[in-house]
């Protein structure tokens, strides 16, 4: 248990021994003075808080140090000026100032006790917000709760003099802070009003409206596991909602650039009707000066606004930003610990909270991440968004379509572009549907095909030399037992083309060497076919070597079963091990001697196929086992000597 965490019950003893007075209530200020929107949600909210009446906190003669732990920031200066009002006299310490402050402040802290000086801290995080003097010195802590849909209506009926207000929910009410709230009560307005406006704002909240067509979870496609895991959610909000036994989880997805993440979360909160508090880890760091003390509260503002915003989703992207601590080096190895670390309490205050909170991170490099981060009871699972099947690329094409092509072959343009990610494909629509309408015509399925297979401006050799060098990949990972899923000599990127190849998730030594050859076969059918050695398998010798050097030095599939480097550094170790680059280079050479006898003997195989991707320029792996099986096709030209530069794969 913190040092804030007191128990209130406790608290209330200590105050017993002070004679009350009677309150003065929200409705009797507001028929005395109006107040202010705000001031009226700060005065009804503390009316709700249980063991503390204003009259037993702010008696005079009483030396109290008290901490008031409020929803989120954004409460922080109404509560302040609710504290002013009520005594004067009292010292007021709050979560906004910055920790290389504190030192002075507990100085203050310990000459106001001692004139009898009342002192409230007041942050939406005590213990990371707030001086550890204060926090010690902690007569009580009290916690000025989220208003409650109920709260809001009484709020309505002072401020408006009306005794009827609509029916008001949680969700209708989702994500809303404090100002939000307030700025629903307007002069002159009426409950009903009042009520439109609110729901309109937790709309706002809860989906990012810049895009108004955000699917729900059934009208995505492609996302197979983490898919079942949203809709695993969705049913437990409905069970929250109905006074169920439910479980809120947490979920670390992970995945390639642009496959659709973010658009999952969006859709997810959208699906369950809960407010999305959307942040990222690079955003925590962009305000003010990015000293610690800056940092933590950026941190703890956005976890303050998923408490009281819950039940909601709180989607935190980037999460390879923060760094594993255990390749810190010296410096900077404090900073980054403290960041790190509050962030973890952070998740664990979340995930206890009792209101529901579906925690959601994104990484592109899950590699990265502190295992700290992942374990039970933070991130409960790990999720892989794969790139979508040629059904999934049809459904993300529906999608952004609309209505837009109703009689278009979807599967036809589907198999044109195997392996494009969601975010390609939005684009490649956003761009044909442009063109269309700057030609002032009808989108059609020709002005897709078009976007999805523009013209290439390399030269015929050019292509050529990808053709074959795709068809040895494909045609010896076929020949090893290994599933192509697709191979294209479409350029992007430094890729002039590529070959997606489906290989088991756990190696050993054989799948190792036969992962080798694959990579190794493009240069070897290129070879085959008269073209002298090239810049084109630059990737393709650093992943084989990686792996080679990899099965010795991290996997012991070699020579010892020492461990003496991570994967990633595999190609350091060569690069500063003369010894070891000498045997990775003979191991190379050896199956580099087998890929080329392989290539050899089934030369025809690749020609059928090199001719097919010049013809077609895309195949998925139905169209490449036909090839493969199909009789012999006339020989594809020699490829003549040309001056090549630039990377190819």
């Amino acid at each position: 248990m913190s040092a804030t965490d007191q128990n209130q019950d406790d608290a209330f003893g200590f105050l017993q021994e002070f004679e009350s007075e009677t309150p003065t209530t929200a409705e009797e200020k507001t028929e005395a003075q109006p107040l202010s929107p705000v001031d009226l949600l700060v005065d009804l909210s503390w009316q709700a808080i249980r063991n503390f009446p204003k009259e037993r906190i702010f008696l005079a003669g009483t030396t109290l140090a008290a901490i008031i732990r409020v929803p989120t920031n954004a409460w922080i200066d109404p509560i302040h000026h609710f504290v002013h009002e009520n005594d004067h006299a009292a010292m007021i310490v709050d979560g906004k100032a910055s920790r290389r402050d504190w030192s002075t402040q507990e100085a203050l802290i310990v000459d106001a006790l001692e004139r009898g000086q009342t002192i409230f801290g007041i942050a939406a995080d005590p213990d990371s917000e707030l001086p550890s003097l204060l926090r010690t010195a902690a007569d009580i802590v009290i916690t000025v709760p989220a208003p409650t849909p109920e709260l809001v209506r009484r709020a309505m009926r002072l401020h408006t003099g009306r005794s009827h207000v609509p029916a008001l929910t949680a969700i209708d009410i989702g994500g809303l802070d404090l100002l939000d709230l307030a700025a629903a009560l307007r002069p002159n307005t009426t409950p009903k009003a009042c009520v439109k406006r609110l729901k309109a704002a937790s709309a706002r909240r809860s989906v990012d409206t810049r895009d108004d067509r955000t699917p729900l979870l059934h009208e995505l496609t492609g996302y197979g596991e983490a898919m079942e895991w949203c809709l695993d959610m969705v049913e437990e909000v409905k069970a929250f909602r109905a006074g169920q036994p439910a479980e809120f989880s947490s979920a670390m997805l992970f995945s390639k650039p642009g496959l659709g993440k973010t658009q999952l979360a969006k859709s997810l909160s959208k699906t369950a009707k809960l407010p999305l508090i959307s942040t990222s880890v690079a955003s925590w760091f962009q305000h003010r000066e990015g000293h610690l003390g800056d940092v933590l509260q950026q941190v703890n503002e956005v976890f303050a606004r998923a408490r009281a915003a819950a039940p909601c989703v709180l989607w935190i992207d980037e999460c390879d930003a923060l760094p594993d601590r255990r390749k810190l080096e010296a410096r900077g190895r404090d900073w980054w610990t403290s960041v790190i670390t509050n962030v973890l309490i952070q998740i664990d205050a979340c995930r206890a909270d009792p209101r529901g909170i579906i925690l959601l991170g994104a990484t592109n490099h899950l590699e990265n991440l502190d295992a700290a981060l992942l374990r039970p009871g933070r991130f409960d699972r790990t999720i892989e968004i794969l790139p979508p099947d040629a059904d999934g690329i049809v459904g993300i094409l529906r999608t952004h379509l609309g209505q837009d092509c109703p009689d278009a072959d979807l599967p036809a343009l589907a198999r044109l572009m195997p392996g494009t990610t969601g975010a390609r494909i939005a684009t490649i629509v956003r761009d044909a549907r442009r063109k269309a309408r700057r030609e002032n015509r009808p989108m059609t399925e020709a002005g897709l095909r078009a976007e999805i297979m523009p013209p290439d401006p390399r030269s015929p050799d050019d292509l050529r030399h990808v053709a074959v060098h795709e068809a040895g990949h494909a045609v010896v990972a076929h020949l090893l037992g290994y599933g192509v899923e697709s191979i294209t000599i479409r350029g992007e990127g430094d890729a002039g083309g590529w070959t997606d190849i489906r290989m088991p998730s756990v190696s050993h030594r054989a799948v190792i060497e036969a992962r080798v050859k694959i990579l190794l076969a493009g240069r070897a059918a290129n070879t085959l076919f008269g073209a002298p050695p090239d810049t084109g398998a630059t990737s393709d010798l650093a992943e084989a070597t990686r792996l080679l050097a990899s099965a010795r030095l991290s996997f012991g599939l070699a020579v010892d079963l020492v461990y003496r480097a991570a994967p990633s550094q595999a190609l350091d170790m060569v690069a500063r091990d003369r010894n070891l680059a000498d045997a990775i280079s003979q191991e190379l050479a050896r199956l580099m001697a087998s890929t080329e006898r392989l290539v050899a003997e089934h030369s025809a195989i690749v020609e059928r196929v090199a001719n097919a991707l010049l013809d077609r320029s895309v195949l998925d792996g139905r169209a490449l086992a036909e090839l493969i099986a199909a009789k012999p096709v006339p020989h594809l030209r020699r490829e003549p000597r040309l001056d090549r530069s630039g990377p190819r794969l």
